[in-house]
Order: structure tokens, then sequence, then C-alpha cells
């Protein structure tokens, strides 16, 4: 696949996250009122979401290879990892119902530090427009918060309502602006 071919990729995979990321937060919130099979179709967006930042986070490594080699490859290796850890793990619970704890909302919050990370490698080289840049850290702390508010407290933590709202609006305005850049000039 040439680099083109990957944003282009990468780019649709951004539009897709942003809109499993959306569909799975308001899934979520009819759950906890009504029930299944809302449930269900926020796990099966979690799934979407950890696939499609896989291609997201492959593309980024891209464009941070040559500036940063070696901190992009282990951002990338990590960042991937743990999504796809998620897809799995989501996928499994989707299928029979076995529930695996805390290991995706981990997941998304180590998720959540290679965007950090990649969004600073995108202010320092410049490599993507400067407000997406920042944006991207904004969706990764916010990612951040959601697992450091679980870790202190639970899911009723302030700061895991905090992050899932920072995130939640965060991660899918610049997935859709990503996106919407790699698919513009590639």
């Amino acid at each position: 696949m040439n680099k083109n071919s990957l944003f282009r990729l990468a780019g649709w995979s951004g539009y897709l996250s942003a809109i499993a990321t959306i569909i799975g937060a308001v899934t979520l919130v009819i759950f906890f009122s009504v029930g299944d099979p809302f449930g269900k179709i926020n796990d099966v967006s979690s799934v979407v979401i950890g696939l499609t930042a896989i291609v997201i986070l492959f593309a980024l490594y891209q464009l941070h290879r040559t500036a940063a080699p070696t901190i992009s490859l282990i951002v990338f290796l990590v960042g991937a990892l743990a999504m796809l850890t998620a897809a799995v793990v989501q996928t499994f619970l989707v299928v029979n119902g076995t529930n695996f704890g805390m290991i995706v909302t981990i997941a998304f919050g180590i998720f959540g530090a290679s965007l950090i990370a990649f969004g600073f490698l995108a202010v320092v080289n410049e490599t993507l427009p400067r407000g997406l840049a920042w944006l991207g850290v904004a969706a990764g702390i916010g990612y951040v918060l959601v697992i450091t508010g679980f870790i202190l407290g639970g899911e009723n933590h302030p700061l895991t309502y905090l992050g899932g709202a920072v995130s939640v609006i965060a991660y899918p305005t610049w997935s859709i602006w990503l996106g919407r850049v790699w698919l513009k000039f590639n």
C-alpha cells in the first residue's frame, strides 16, 4: 500500500471512528436508561473505534517516522496493541457476553496517551495544522482522564465524567478534521 492509499484509508477511518464514537456515546446513555439492545450497539461501536484507530495510528506513525523514528514507532505499537486488545475484548463481549472488566477502559486510556504523544509530535514538527494537533492532544487527555477517574473512584468519579465529556466532543471533532485533511491532500 502506498502512502496516498494509506492516508485515504486513514481519512475514511477517521470519519468512521467519529461516527462510531457518537453512536457509542448516545447508545451508552440510552443503555443506562432503557437497557439492551443499546449496550450491545455501544459494544459494537467500541470494536469499530478500536479497529479504525489502529489505521489512524499507523498513518500518524508514517507521518512522524522521519522526524521521530523511535518515539513514533513506540507510540504506534503501544497504541495499536491497546486498541487491538480493546477490539478483541469487546468482540468477545458482543459474541458471547464475556466481560473482561476494565481492560477496554485501560486500552482507551493508553490510546489517549498515544493521541497526546502524536499531537505533540505534530505541533513540534508542524506535520498537521496546529489547531488539529492540539485538538488531538485534548482528545487524548479526555481518554486519559476517564481511566484516571476509574482508578481513583470508579465510573462515577468526576474525572470519569469530565474525561468522557472531553473525549466524546474532542475525539470525533479531531478525527473528522484529520480525515478531511488526509482525504483532501491524498
